[in-house]
């Protein structure tokens, strides 16, 4: 205990002893010294020490003043100045701490404690800005406090650590990095300087140097819970979902209270299209806080995703009664009625969310225009399944107003005009898009893609060949040239052309998928699956090619059942494409599951409007069952949307024969 203060009396026989240590102190002591040097060395002590008691007795003006006694007898002793410091600092006398820490500092620039109570004075003034951007300056001078701090104590792990961090904040990640890889070099096993350099690799999207440090550290510290979601989070972002559920899997079972890694978790596994799973998670997530608006809306999402359209609803429902004016809850529902086949509903709440998003000043963020872009993209492809030509082909013209790639929604418009059977207003609104986008690619394909569907078969080639030879070759336009001539049925030139792209794109899946298609178009089925295959065990849930040998061998009433799971799959990554809910419809009417095959074969024929095919399978249905008229309607149709001469032929003789029926009935 220090002696204590009665009376303001200072108890002077105490420091009669200080004085013949004083020496002794190595803020106070000078080797071969003058007596007379030691002796003011001694009384500088002696007011130093006062000072100290002073202070701690709550005199601190007192305490002030004997260290600026002290000073007086021994101006150039670092001790002095940062003690003086210190005294100013707590009492909040900011700017004389500083002053006095600073003198310090040059009387002694390894003088640690007063290097650490400036930074205690800058990391205060960076912290307490009450949500304003702190001073670039404090910032700065805090920097060097730690870089001086780390030069004269380098076993100080909080200062590496908080160095490397301050340069983040200085957006200098190369200098965080070289500081957090020298403080592993000295702790290599070091938690926080894994994690601290790891964050540091992630916010600099370098995600794969972080998923590497983090995984080679749980090697030896697999029970980091922290590591484990950060490697979770790396991989999140390199898209990797499946080793990113796995990484917060086992971050999640070492801390199930961190409810935030549990959300994670669950977001992992849906976006791997784990859905089962991802579903439990957020049903344990909603059970723990049944008010999650995010929980419901996920649950929302996977249900939908899982055609359980009713559950769907239910937990958006409950999301909506949280949040009623949610903008994401309301576009979910959205998505809902248009997978379910509810298309008028559909966009009128489209209509309903791009009103509400419309700005009188026509001013908008970059995310208000992606938001308006995807809206009109739904409300020109909604009205265009609803027979809404003219206004499909509106919203793809307000698309163009505000879309960074104006040639590609105008081969959006073209397409429209195809689908109406219009190809001469798809020709001139192409050409007039071609003399404002004279070096569009994917305009001059198109082009010559509908040339050649008019007849001009040659010359849509020649074109296609043009484009080919002025720079790489390009997968693209060679599938382009294929599909040309499938259509107008010259097989062997389609064959010469993929051979040729074998060479060049030697592997190449798309090619397997492309070859499969052309044997099928010639009936060489077991060469079409033999190709089929190949494509799927390059990419194995590619929902085109499982669709496609799916649907070729429900139509050959061959391996019916692995052929459902192939189309099964299929439309559950696209459960609104025509074409695979078609196929799916079939295959149930190829198993005798009617009730499920005039599900799928009705809804695939609202995403579908124009395709004859889906309505000549509903009228196959129809009269399989027994129901004529519905048939001869459904044939009817087929017969208005059919372009293939021989699919014409055999449509008519069917609904020949129903009619008949139906008029002897």
């Amino acid at each position: 205990m220090w002696p204590t203060l009665a009376n303001g009396r200072i108890m002077k026989n105490f420091f009669l002893g200080l004085l013949l240590v004083a020496v002794a102190h190595p803020a106070f002591a000078q080797t071969a010294a003058s007596p007379a040097s030691q002796s003011k060395r001694a009384q500088a002590y002696y007011h130093f020490s006062t000072a100290r008691l002073l202070e701690e007795d709550g005199d601190w003006n007192r305490a002030i003043e004997e260290f600026k006694k002290a000073l007086d007898l021994d101006p150039n002793n670092s001790l002095i100045y940062s003690a003086m410091a210190e005294t100013y600092r707590r009492h909040n006398r900011r700017n004389d701490a500083i002053a006095m820490a600073n003198r310090a500092i040059e009387a002694d620039p390894d003088n640690i404690d007063a290097h650490r109570l400036l930074r205690d004075i800058y990391m205060i003034a960076i912290t307490s800005t009450n949500g304003r951007q702190p001073n670039p300056q404090d910032i700065q001078r805090a920097v060097h406090e730690h870089e001086e701090i780390v030069r004269i104590d380098p076993t100080d792990r909080a200062a590496f650590l908080m160095l490397g961090r301050l340069y983040q904040a200085q957006n200098l990640p190369q200098k965080a990095e070289e500081v957090y890889k020298k403080y592993l070099g000295i702790e290599p096993d070091s938690e926080e300087g894994v994690l601290s350099l790891a964050r540091l690799h992630i916010e600099s999207a370098n995600n794969q140097a972080a998923a590497q440090l983090l995984e080679n550290f749980l090697k030896n510290r697999p029970d980091s819970d922290p590591a484990w979601a950060f490697l979770g989070e790396a991989y999140s972002n390199l898209s990797d979902f499946k080793k990113a559920a796995d990484a917060y899997k086992h971050a999640v079972s070492l801390n199930p209270a961190e409810a935030q890694w549990t959300h994670a978790y669950a977001q992992a596994l849906y976006l791997d299209d784990q859905l089962e799973e991802a579903a439990k998670v957020y049903q344990q997530l909603l059970q723990d806080d049944p008010k999650s608006g995010l929980t419901l809306l996920r649950l929302g999402q996977i249900y939908r995703r899982e055609m359980k359209y009713d559950q769907a609803r239910t937990h958006l429902e409950n999301a909506n009664r949280l949040y009623p004016d949610d903008l994401e809850v309301e576009f979910h529902f959205f998505l809902l009625d248009r997978d379910e086949g509810l298309l008028e509903s559909a966009l009128n709440r489209l209509n309903k969310l791009f009103k509400q998003t419309t700005r009188p000043n026509g001013r908008y963020s970059e995310a208000d225009l992606v938001n308006r872009r995807m809206f009109l993209t739904h409300m020109a492809l909604l009205n265009s399944l609803l027979g809404r030509h003219e206004q499909a082909i509106q919203a793809f013209r307000d698309l163009k107003a505000i879309s960074p790639e104006k040639d590609r929604v105008d081969a959006y418009i073209v397409d429209a005009y195809r689908q109406q059977r219009n190809l001469d207003s798809a020709l001139q609104h192409l050409q007039a898009a071609m003399k404002e986008f004279p070096r569009s690619r994917q305009l001059q394909m198109l082009h010559a893609d509908l040339i050649a569907e008019r007849g001009r078969v040659d010359e849509g080639i020649r074109a296609l060949e043009k484009l080919n030879a002025s720079g790489e070759p390009d997968l693209e336009v060679v599938s382009t040239m294929i599909g040309i001539y499938e259509r107008a049925k010259k097989y062997e030139k389609a064959q010469t052309i993929l051979d040729a792209a074998f060479g060049k794109f030697p592997g190449d899946q798309q090619l397997y998928f492309l070859q499969g298609a052309l044997y099928e178009k010639q009936k060489k089925y077991d060469n079409a699956e033999a190709a089929f295959r190949k494509a799927l065990e390059i990419e194995k849930d590619d929902p085109a090619v499982l669709n496609y040998l799916g649907y070729m061998n429900t139509e050959r009433g061959v391996k019916l059942e692995e052929a459902l799971e192939m189309i099964q799959k299929a439309v559950k990554s696209d459960p609104i494409n025509g074409a695979y809910l078609d196929s799916l419809g079939w295959a149930y009417y190829k198993l005798n599951r009617f009730d499920l095959a005039e599900q799928f074969l009705k809804k695939a024929v609202r995403f579908a409007p124009t395709n004859a095919t889906l309505y000549d399978h509903l009228g196959e249905l129809y009269y399989r069952l027994g129901r004529y008229q519905q048939a001869a309607d459904e044939w009817t149709k087929a017969l208005r949307f059919s372009t293939e001469e021989e699919e014409t032929d055999r449509v008519r003789k069917k609904l020949d024969q129903v009619k008949t029926r139906v008029a002897n009935r």
